[in-house]
């Protein structure tokens, strides 16, 4: 029997790196699970989509025609008008069309740029009812989370629906020494134009702490012109530090400057649906860190003892005034690290999207 197929197709690029190098959102559905596919016999490839109406859905090569013939293309983040005529084509070839989900954008918020971004009103071409558009046309759904796996079962009862959810692989990690003592740096990862009035949650009394703690705030993934987490979380100027958002390749070195960690969340649906990526991500780079009691977030803590859960205000700061003692943090920081060795990698999800692929390509 030949081998397996696959190709997945994004426009989901930092642009301007060299090489160029996937966004988050390609990087964990597609890069890494290609990855592994690899080890269990596919033939795989990921960049811009390529089509011809005879072909199907094609890997476009810089200066070259598009590397036609894959058994199952799957399409991240896909939103132009064009898909919703070229999915039935390329499926008359014989493709088998998939759409992974890792984002409720059926749960957007206002505040979140990417309303205005995906909105039909303002970008009449490439939008998210185009998306929504493509979803009724798959083969297959793929999602990340329990919530959007329920969410599109219920959307879709005759459509194939699968859950695969996300890992971390640490190699890109470099598992970081707490020296700080007493005098922990806090801090958060992400862009603030792409949250929906997350850092507000927890305005003003993290702010009030870390003065009266004298501990610094570092955010790393400041964007030029975007409200600052600052202003958004009320840290005190003197205590706070920034630095820009970079590329995926760099993206696992801005962890280094936090010895906690924070994933505060908003009550939107769209967060209701987040996998708990970043707390793998910091447990990855060796950082323990506290959530919003937010349905992934405390699974991973309930089921596996991972990261710290806050419900309310005294819990926050309750869980901050643990973790000064630096003794416990390295405690915690190593114990995480080694259950997400165990479950949360990328190389134990790969049995998972080796299953799903080679069901999806017998529908």
């Amino acid at each position: 029997m030949s081998k397996p197929t696959i190709a997945f197709l994004t426009y989901d690029w930092s642009f301007g790196t060299n090489p160029l190098q996937p966004n988050g959102c390609a990087w964990y559905r597609c890069y890494l699970p290609m990855t592994e596919l690899k080890k269990f016999g596919w033939e795989t490839g990921m960049g811009f989509p390529g089509f011809d109406p005879k072909h199907g859905y094609g890997l476009l090569i810089p200066d070259q025609k598009a590397v036609h013939g894959w058994d199952i293309v799957v399409l991240k983040l896909m939103m132009l008008e064009s898909i919703v005529s070229q999915i039935p084509q390329a499926q008359s070839t014989g493709q088998k069309i998939v759409i992974d989900i890792d984002d409720h954008h059926a749960g957007l918020e206002p505040s979140n740029m990417a309303y205005i971004a995906t909105d039909p009103k303002t970008n009449p071409k490439n939008n998210r009812d185009h998306y929504f558009k493509g979803m009724d046309l798959a083969d297959a759904l793929i999602t990340s989370t329990p919530f959007l796996y329920n969410y599109y079962k219920k959307e879709y009862p005759n459509k194939p629906i699968y859950m695969v959810r996300n890992g971390v692989d640490n190699q890109y990690f470099n598992f970081r020494k707490d020296k700080s003592g007493l005098y922990p740096t806090v801090g958060w990862v992400g862009a603030t134009p792409w949250r929906s009035n997350d850092l507000q949650t927890l305005n003003p009394f993290i702010g009030e702490y870390l003065e009266k703690k004298q501990w610094r705030f570092h955010h790393s993934g400041h964007i030029i012109n975007a409200p600052t987490v600052e202003e958004q979380l009320g840290v005190p100027h003197k205590l706070y530090s920034s630095e820009g958002m970079q590329p995926i390749l760099s993206y696992t070195k801005m962890f280094n400057r936090i010895d906690i960690g924070i994933v505060p969340l908003s009550g939107v649906q769209f967060n209701r649906a987040k996998s708990f990526i970043k707390g793998l991500e910091y447990t990855a780079a060796g950082v323990p860190w506290i959530s919003t009691d937010f349905e992934e977030y405390t699974y991973l803590n309930k089921e596996f003892g991972v990261g710290r859960i806050a419900h309310t205000k005294d819990e926050w700061l309750s869980h901050l005034e643990e973790l000064s003692n630096q003794k416990l943090r390295n405690k915690e920081r190593q114990e995480n690290m080694r259950i997400v060795k165990e479950f949360h990698t990328m190389e134990k999800r790969g049995p998972e999207w080796d299953k799903v692929y080679r069901e999806i390509r017998d529908l």
